[in-house]
């Protein structure tokens, strides 16, 4: 038994550094007019490939930034919380224009995407 707890720690503490060593950074940047905040419950629609039937205008630019080690990559799955963050902090309604790109220094995974926020002007 002891010998089973003694492997168990091992493991824990050569996993440890693996799961710290993630980044991630997101920001918005309001291109004109700035408008309020939405709150966590309210929903944020995305327009992977289209852009929505609806009349809207673009008021934010969106960053996500994800670096991992280990060779450990990330997704889009992996930014969308953060999105959808800094689209409500935008007061967006919905996400357009979704761009993302990958990249490796030494054994990091890089991977950043790009979107625009927009808000609808068809109440």
């Amino acid at each position: 038994m002891v010998r089973l707890l003694s492997r168990i720690g091992i493991c824990l503490i050569t996993l440890l550094p693996i799961a710290s060593c993630a980044t991630r950074q997101s920001r918005h940047v309001m291109l004109g007019e700035t408008y309020p905040s939405k709150t966590e419950e309210e929903k944020i629609e995305v327009f992977r490939t289209r852009l929505p039937e609806r009349r809207f205008v673009r008021i934010s630019r969106l960053d996500v930034h994800l670096e991992k080690a280990y060779f450990i990559g990330s997704d889009l799955n992996d930014a969308l919380p953060e999105l959808k963050k800094q689209a409500r902090l935008s007061g967006a309604d919905a996400i357009i224009e979704i761009r993302d790109c990958f990249s490796m220094i030494g054994e990091t995974r890089i991977y950043h995407v790009t979107a625009t926020g927009i808000k609808y002007t068809d109440s």
